[in-house]
C-alpha cells in the first residue's frame, strides 16, 4: 500500500512541478498565471493537453515544440522530476508526517525559484510569503519547538540581511538579493537555527562549485535554489533535525 501512495504521490508531485515550472516563468514576466493557455515561447502556438503532460510529454516530443521543432527550455522538465522525486522520498522517509508537509512547503518554493532565479535572477516574494504562511500553520502544530522555530526564522532573516549589508558595503555593489535574505528567514521557520547554519555551508559549497563548472561571466549567481536545496538535504538526511 505504501507503495502505491509513493506512486501516486510522485505523479501529484509531476503534475504540481510542471505548474511550479509555469509560475517560475509567468511570475517574473507578469503573466497571469490562468490565462492564456501554455504555449511556446517561439512560435506562440498554443500547447495542446495532450503535448503538455509533465515528463512524458518532453521525452516523446525529445525536448521540441510540436509545431516549430525549437528546443524547449529543460529546465521546466528537470523541475517536473525534481518536483516528484523529492515528494517520493520524503513520503518514504517520514510518511504523512509534520516534517513531511514541512518538506513540500520547501519543495514547492524550491520548483518555483528554480525557474525564476535562474532564468530572470528572481525570487517570488508571494511565492516566499505563501510558503512562510504554511510553515507557521504547520510549525503551529510542533508544540515543543514552535517557539523556537518561530525565534530562528527572525535570527536567521536578520542575519542574512547583516551579511548583505556587509557585502554590499564591502562590494560596492548588491551582493545578495532581497529574496535570498527572505528565504533564509523561511528556512530558519521550516528548520531551526544550527541545522539553517548547516544548510548554508552547503548551500555556499554547492554555488561555489556551481560558479566554477559552468565558468559565469555574470556578476549574478542564482543563489535562492542553492539555499533550499541545502535545506533539503538537512531535512531529509538528519532526521532529528528538531533536537540540534
Amino acid at each position: 500500500m505504501k507503495i502505491l501512495i509513493a506512486i501516486l504521490i510522485g505523479v501529484l508531485g509531476a503534475i504540481l512541478g510542471s505548474f511550479y515550472a509555469c509560475m517560475g516563468y509567468r511570475i517574473p514576466n507578469k503573466i497571469p498565471l490562468t490565462k492564456p493557455n501554455s504555449y511556446c515561447e517561439k512560435c506562440k502556438k498554443e500547447i495542446k493537453w495532450y503535448m503538455n503532460i509533465p515528463v512524458f510529454s518532453y521525452l516523446i516530443l525529445r525536448g521540441k515544440c510540436a509545431y516549430c521543432k525549437s528546443k524547449i527550455d529543460s529546465l521546466s522538465f528537470i523541475v517536473e522530476v525534481l518536483t516528484s522525486f523529492s515528494f517520493i522520498i520524503f513520503y518514504l522517509k517520514y510518511g504523512f508526517s509534520i516534517t513531511f508537509f514541512i518538506s513540500l512547503v520547501l519543495i514547492s518554493v524550491l520548483g518555483v525559484t528554480m525557474v525564476s532565479d535562474f532564468r530572470y535572477y528572481y525570487v517570488s516574494d508571494r511565492v516566499v510569503i505563501l510558503g512562510l504562511i504554511s510553515l507557521i500553520v504547520l510549525v503551529y502544530f510542533e508544540n515543543d519547538f514552535m517557539f523556537y522555530k518561530i525565534i530562528s526564522g527572525i535570527v536567521m532573516f536578520l542575519l542574512m540581511f547583516l551579511i548583505k549589508i556587509i557585502g554590499d558595503k564591502s562590494f560596492k555593489r548588491e551582493s545578495l538579493g532581497g529574496g535570498d535574505v527572505k528565504l533564509l528567514g523561511l528556512i530558519g521557520l521550516a528548520l531551526g537555527f544550527y541545522p539553517t547554519l548547516i544548510s548554508l555551508v552547503i548551500s555556499c559549497s554547492m554555488t561555489l562549485v556551481y560558479y566554477f563548472l559552468s565558468k559565469q561571466d555574470e556578476k549574478e549567481i542564482p543563489f535562492g535554489p542553492f539555499l533550499l536545496i541545502g535545506a533539503l538535504l538537512v531535512l531529509y538526511f538528519i532526521p532529528n533535525f528538531n533536537l540540534l
